[in-house]
C-alpha cells in the first residue's frame, strides 16, 4: 500500500512539472498560474500546492530536475581505451542537451529570461550546483595523469572548453530559431579540434 502511494505521488509530480514547464514556456513566469498548471497537469489545485507550495517552489524544482538530467550526461569517466575525440564529444553533447530539442529549447530561453530578470535570484541558483565543468575536470585531471593531455591550469581549460560550446553553439540556438544538427556537428568537430589543438599531448 506505502510503495503503491509512494508511485502515486512520484507520478503526480511528474505530470504537474510537466504541466508547470508547458504553462512557463507559453505564458511566461509572471502570466502562469497555478490554476492553469493544475488544468495543464490533469491535477487538483491543491495537490499542486500539496507537492510545491508555490509557484517559486515549482520552478526551483523545474531548475533542478532540468539540470539534474544535464549532470547525469556528464558522468562520464576518462576510459584510456577511447579516443580524446569521442570522450571530448559525450562532454559536448551533455552540455547542449539545454538547447537540443523544441521543448529544451524553450525551457532554457523561459529560464533565461526568469534569471535575467532578477541576477541576484540567478545568482543565488546558481550557487547550489557545482560548477558546470566539476565532471570534466576530473576527466581532465585523469587524461593528464594518463599523459594525453597538458594543462599549465586546468580549471582555465575546462572553462575555455565550455566557452567554445556555449559561445558558438548555446547561445546561438538559444536566440535563433533552434538548432541545425548539420552545423552543429561541424561546429563540435571544430571545437574538439582547437581544444586538442591547444592541450593535447598526443603526438598528431
Amino acid at each position: 500500500m506505502t510503495l503503491n502511494r509512494s508511485r502515486d505521488k512520484s507520478k503526480k509530480r511528474a505530470s504537474i512539472i510537466e504541466g508547470a514547464i508547458d504553462v512557463f514556456i507559453s505564458d511566461g513566469y509572471e502570466l502562469a498560474s497555478m490554476d492553469k498548471i493544475a488544468e495543464t497537469a490533469g491535477v487538483s489545485k491543491r495537490t499542486v500546492y500539496n507537492h510545491f507550495g508555490s509557484k517559486e517552489n515549482l520552478f526551483q524544482a523545474i531548475v533542478d530536475d532540468f539540470l539534474a538530467q544535464r549532470h547525469s550526461l556528464k558522468t562520464i569517466k576518462y576510459d584510456s581505451e577511447k579516443s580524446l575525440e569521442e570522450q571530448l564529444l559525450a562532454f559536448a553533447n551533455a552540455e547542449i542537451f539545454l538547447v537540443d530539442s523544441p521543448r529544451r529549447l524553450g525551457l532554457s530561453r523561459f529560464m533565461g529570461k526568469v534569471f535575467l530578470q532578477n541576477i541576484d535570484y540567478a545568482i543565488t541558483t546558481v550557487s547550489k550546483y557545482p560548477p558546470k565543468y566539476d565532471m570534466f575536470l576530473d576527466w581532465l585531471k585523469e587524461a593528464e595523469k594518463d599523459g594525453k593531455i597538458k594543462a599549465d591550469d586546468l580549471i582555465l581549460a575546462a572553462s575555455m572548453f565550455y566557452a567554445l560550446i556555449e559561445g558558438a553553439i548555446s547561445w546561438p540556438v538559444i536566440f535563433s530559431h533552434g538548432i541545425n544538427k548539420s552545423v552543429v556537428n561541424t561546429l563540435l568537430d571544430e571545437i574538439i579540434a582547437t581544444f586538442l589543438a591547444r592541450y593535447s599531448n598526443e603526438i598528431r
